[in-house]
């Protein structure tokens, strides 16, 4: 079976009439004001556990029974288990399978005739038969028992804000053997004889020798590993290393300098060039210009050179007055010159032409001299190129190269320093490891050797996860302490670093970081936990800095994992915090003193 849930508690009185409270399979809360009866339904069911005879109610409340109605969560049917104050013995009517009904005894007695009520709890969360666990380190057994278990889901008040470990505290030793015993077979279902105490010291030796096998292995590789780096330091022989590798770097950021220097006034120089360049383009530019002009004032003054000449021809010749074809008489037409002008023009043209020449004379001459000049930028810039590419970058490179050198002797002086730190720890781990043989001559039992090597660590992670989710304030790291088996915060202990408030608190988160564990990982879950007063000690004021959203982060975790099972939760009215509950699925009873006459007063009726 998956464990079960409680369905309700019944106080029995034939004078007042019965009280009962009901739940749900999910979170319960049960609030009210100080004494009004809150506790007393946690003792009502810690009672029908098998708890003291005496314990649920006061002498004066009339009430004298109690019955706890139970249902499995994988099977049907209900269980009533009724237990009158003062008696051993729990009835029982049973309509689940493999659960009988009749008389139970709380006790367990050799030979007597009823059962044993631990038979009922423990086949509940699917343990069928009689089980034996280890009690203490000489491997003598005891019943497992359902009382065993209780510390695992049942806190209650007097508990909550222990300073010591809830489930391991250390003036309780002989018990704690027991109990972890237990929790053991809840995760395992194992017991753990000496039979496997035995075959754990076979497992043991065996994986002594494979970590000495490993061990030795990487002592000889770092052995070997210091023999190369040794021989690679010998060509630093009787230098003083850092002392040349400080001269090496300053010689080295010289050099750097003087590239840098060099680098600059080549691109100087690559600037001047261009500069020169674009000039001697321009000088071009009006050559040719100058030129096209020098020929387009040619042109004009050759066809002027014609036109004069052509005058000139034509006032040579004879004008004729008479008409060759029919001898009539011509009066010749008044002739127009244009020689003077012409002259004027050609003269003109003439002086502008000469004029260019000198022009374009004084710009060629300039553009030689700018030719020169850029021939030289050039010499000078492919002479300090040269320099840099031939001797500078070489230089630096030689320079970076002795640099890294010395570099290189220290790294390999300081692995060589840590490997030889390395093979102490090796050597010394071998010798814990032989040191280890002499104490498996005595086969002792202790349950944390018995625990997975993954539960603290997932432990660990329960911790820190939760915190996170409930807003613990100023959380860095939260962590399980296997050997305190207890939560510890900042690297602190509960029981030294914080008050009674913030004690009931963490206390609270290690029940949750169980219940997480057990209904992810164990064979046996019980479903069941109750918790009386998570945030017990806030009433004596020391702790009343605890911030809201803290109280409030922690019951919402309540609220969001209904799942894990069901989570029976009483607390003081004045310290819950004002949630939705009823929207999560979760049950509320909330008790109040009602100003009334028949002074009706919490869960008891007529109980002041």
């Amino acid at each position: 079976m998956a464990g079960f849930y409680i369905k309700k508690v019944i106080a029995k009185s034939a004078v007042k009439g019965d009280a009962s409270v009901t739940f749900g399979k999910g979170l319960n809360i049960i609030q009210g004001r100080s004494d009004s009866g809150k506790t007393c339904v946690a003792n009502c069911i810690d009672f029908v556990y098998g708890g003291s005879v005496e314990k649920p109610f006061k002498e004066t409340a009339k009430y004298d029974g109690v019955s706890l109605i139970v249902a499995p969560n994988d099977a049907d049917g209900e269980i009533t288990l009724s237990r009158t104050v003062g008696k051993n013995q729990v009835e029982v009517s049973s309509t689940v399978q493999g659960i009988d009904s009749g008389t139970y005894e709380v006790n367990y007695r050799k030979g007597a005739k009823n059962p044993s009520l631990n038979e009922v709890w423990l086949k509940l969360i699917g343990i069928q038969q009689e089980t034996m666990i280890v009690t203490n380190i000489r491997f003598e057994k005891k019943r497992l028992t359902w009382r065993n278990l209780l510390r695992v889901f049942y806190l209650d008040e007097g508990r909550v804000d222990d300073a010591d470990s809830i489930v391991e505290p250390k003036h309780r030793y002989m018990e704690n053997t027991l109990f972890l015993s237990a929790l053991l077979y809840l995760i395992t279902g194992r017991t753990f004889s000496e039979t496997d105490a035995q075959e754990e010291k076979k497992i043991k030796k065996a994986r002594r020798k494979a970590v000495t096998d490993y061990v030795n292995g990487k002592i000889q590789n770092a052995a070997a590993r210091k023999e190369q780096l040794e021989k690679d330091l010998q060509i630093f022989d009787g230098a003083d290393v850092e002392e040349q590798m400080a001269a090496a770097m300053a010689a080295l950021q010289e050099t750097q300098k003087r590239i840098d220097v060099a680098l600059a006034e080549s691109q100087e120089l690559l600037s001047s060039i261009l500069d020169a360049e674009e000039r001697a383009a321009e000088c071009d530019v009006l050559i040719n210009s100058y030129h096209r002009l020098s020929e387009q004032y040619k042109a004009d003054i050759q066809r002027l050179s014609l036109i004069v000449e052509g005058e000139e021809a034509y006032k040579a010749v004879p004008e004729s007055t008479v008409c060759p074809y029919c001898e009539g008489t011509i009066s010749p037409r008044k002739r127009i010159s244009y020689i003077a002008s012409s002259k004027v023009e050609m003269e003109r043209m003439m002086a502008q032409l000469a004029g260019l020449s000198e022009t374009e004379k004084d710009v060629e001459d300039k553009q030689s001299e700018i030719r020169k000049e850029l021939e030289e930028l050039k010499r000078k810039r492919d002479a300090l190129e040269a320099k840099i590419k031939t001797e500078l970058r070489p230089q630096e490179t030689d320079q970076t190269n002795t640099v890294n050198a010395y570099k290189a002797y220290l790294r390999i002086s300081s692995e060589i320093a840590l490997i030889e730190t390395y093979a102490d720890d090796f050597s010394n781990y071998l010798t814990a490891l032989e040191n280890e043989k002499k104490d498996d001559t005595k086969i002792e039992y202790h349950p944390k050797d018995y625990f997975g090597d993954d539960f603290a660590t997932t432990m660990s992670e329960y911790a820190d996860s939760i915190l996170r989710e409930c807003k613990y304030s100023n959380l860095l790291k939260a962590h399980f302490n296997f050997s305190t088996f207890d939560i510890e915060v900042n690297g602190e202990d509960k029981g030294t670093s914080h008050g009674k408030g913030y004690r009931s608190y963490l206390n609270t988160v290690m029940i949750m970081m169980l219940r997480k564990y057990l209904a992810k990982s164990a064979k046996f879950d019980p479903h069941v936990f109750i918790i009386d007063t998570p945030l017990h000690g806030f009433d004596d004021g020391v702790d009343e800095s605890m911030p809201e959203s803290m109280r409030a982060g922690l019951y919402r975790y309540f609220m969001n994992h209904q799942d894990e099972g069901q989570l029976i939760i009483i607390e003081n009215l004045d310290h819950i915090p004002h949630l939705d509950y009823e929207k999560s699925g979760a049950t509320v009873e909330t008790f109040e003193k009602l100003n009334e006459s028949g002074k009706h007063y919490g869960f008891l009726n007529d109980v002041q």
